[in-house]
């Protein structure tokens, strides 16, 4: 079933679950970076493993034999870079251009944040954390979650509040951490909490998704084995291919075709209250992050600077501080950092940080944890 954008916006004014993708990303990083679809980076990794996609075969098939051809350490740095580390200097070229402008946070993040404030809960297929925490955090302190090594949940994000904290589930795992985009990635996480959460989020709700293909051949079978157990399921997109539409239309996913710049006009307009400065808030998390993968990465950051400094540290320090450097080597850091338009990326962070103080609010009091391999 079709139907027109309006009716579709309107039903949803009482929330939702949201799902989310690529075309949310692409929100994020406006016309500042290119976010790669699966089609574009599997392509590219071909390219770089020097082979050719065996006919008729999907995505996770064709980038296990990228990952067996350039090894897991340069696949996942790849896969980081593209994914990542690129959207993060597009996300930092934003903040100057904005305070310039006398606007805290750009214009384009509102729509991000009026999305995810209808939202609960949010799964996100992406494999980047920054659009998670402009959709979640803007509803106060928020946590980004993934499914970890043996199975075990993982934190990415974190801040040390008493308060609740809004979950973000990310079933493709993150490019920063544990991906899930190979065969055998699929086979290990497939069946398992983290994974399955992503259809009994919406158990009993309304099912929104936004920006995504839907080509993943699990999620659709996941929809059709639990249909009977959602209210309805809008499926946004700028367009539709006759066979995914005719999936749609078999399993009572009505499909709502729109323009891009259309959807996010209308969730700038829309009327949904945001707290200015849990909006903020959620911004310099956004940007604290981005400065954090830009500088070269938060764990082989921490053996960077001045050796002499370092020289004198504990050896025990030494030897923890060297465990998480080696441990962010293998999760794909590049451990060099970029400059943005001339600057560096925590001369951007701190800019913003000193425009928040300047209006009296506080920052996000932010905790990271990492578990090793």
């Amino acid at each position: 079933m079709n139907a027109d954008f309006e009716s579709a916006a309107v039903s949803m004014e009482s929330g939702y679950c949201l799902w989310v993708g690529a075309g949310v990303t692409r929100q994020l990083a406006g016309t500042h970076g290119q976010v790669p679809l699966w089609s574009e980076i599997t392509a590219e990794l071909e390219w770089q493993a020097g082979i050719e996609a065996p006919p008729g075969a999907d995505f996770p098939h064709r980038l296990q034999r990228c990952h067996a051809a350039i090894g897991d350490v340069e696949f996942q740095r790849s896969l980081r870079r593209r994914y990542v580390t690129e959207l993060a200097v597009a996300v930092l070229a934003q903040v100057r251009r904005a305070l310039d402008a006398g606007q805290m946070v750009p214009a384009s993040m509102r729509a991000l944040a009026k999305l995810g404030a209808l939202a609960n809960p949010i799964v996100s297929f992406n494999i980047e954390p920054f659009s998670s925490l402009m959709l979640a955090r803007p509803g106060g302190p928020s946590r980004v979650v993934f499914q970890g090594r043996n199975g075990e949940p993982e934190t990415i994000y974190q801040e040390l509040s008493d308060r609740h904290q809004r979950l973000v589930y990310h079933p493709h795992g993150l490019a920063t951490a544990v991906p899930v985009m190979t065969t055998q990635q699929y086979e290990t996480n497939a069946q398992t909490l983290a994974f399955g959460q992503a259809i009994h989020a919406a158990f009993a709700n309304t099912l929104a998704i936004v920006g995504m293909s839907l080509d993943d051949a699990y999620l659709r079978e996941q929809i059709a084995l639990h249909r009977a157990s959602l209210r309805s399921v809008y499926w946004f997109n700028s367009a539709f291919p006759p066979a995914l539409q005719a999936w749609a239309e078999a399993h009572d996913v009505t499909t709502v075709t729109v323009p891009w710049a259309d959807f996010w006009a209308h969730w700038s307009a829309v009327r949904v209250a945001l707290d200015e400065a849990e909006l903020a808030r959620a911004w310099y998390a956004t940007i604290d992050e981005a400065a954090a993968e830009a500088e070269g990465g938060p764990l082989t950051g921490l053996l960077s600077g001045d050796p002499a400094r370092t020289a004198k540290f504990p050896p025990a320090l030494l030897a923890v501080l060297e465990s998480a450097r080696n441990e962010g080597v293998q999760r794909g850091e590049s451990a060099e950092g970029r400059l943005v338009d001339g600057e560096s990326p925590r001369a951007i962070e701190l800019a913003l940080r000193e425009r928040m103080f300047k209006a009296g609010w506080s920052l996000p009091r932010i905790g990271r944890s990492f578990k090793s391999a």
